[in-house]
């Protein structure tokens, strides 16, 4: 914004700051950006836990942030409320989250296995629908004697024959 305007504003909508110094300014901006870190981290954690329970993304939105909130509201106060309100969990937010956490858990099982030798294991099987599923298991040596990781689970299109499965 035009600095007439950014003063406009600060006289008009905030007259209360409008004498305040520059490190009154710098130090609300820190702690905005503490809280806005530590809003985040808090949708991370709750996108981790509804992806470990299985559970539809949209249960943080509908479910978990309304009861955290009037729980809050009660035990607390209003204003801890208010701010506990910024942690983004709305169901785009939590699909996101949720493919962060994957694509660092991907990178992460990619990054272990460029530096050993590891074994592969493929099991084809169907499940109780009938569709046919491909698991591929790999095991390489790491802090315990061998990790074992999930490295791919995906359907295949027709059956579970080998020459299905190396198409």
């Amino acid at each position: 914004m035009v600095p007439a305007k950014l003063r406009r504003h600060l006289e008009t909508v905030h007259p209360e700051s409008k004498d305040k110094n520059k490190e009154f300014f710098v130090r609300e901006k820190q702690l905005l950006e503490t809280s806005n870190e530590k809003a985040t981290k808090a949708s991370y954690l709750v996108s981790y836990r509804i992806a470990q329970a299985g559970e539809a993304h949209t249960i943080a939105e509908n479910l978990i942030k309304p009861c955290v909130l009037d729980t809050i509201n009660c035990m607390l106060d209003e204003k801890s409320a208010k701010h506990l309100s910024t942690v983004p969990l709305s169901n785009d937010t939590v699909l996101r989250r949720i493919h962060d956490l994957a694509s660092y858990v991907k990178q992460k099982l990619v990054t272990r296995l460029q530096k050993t030798r590891f074994v592969l294991q493929m099991d084809e099987s169907t499940d109780v629908a009938g569709l046919a599923i491909l698991l591929v298991i790999v095991r390489y040596p790491h802090e315990s004697p061998f990790e074992e990781d999930m490295l791919l689970c995906s359907s295949l299109p027709t059956n579970t024959t080998g020459e299905e499965i190396f198409n």
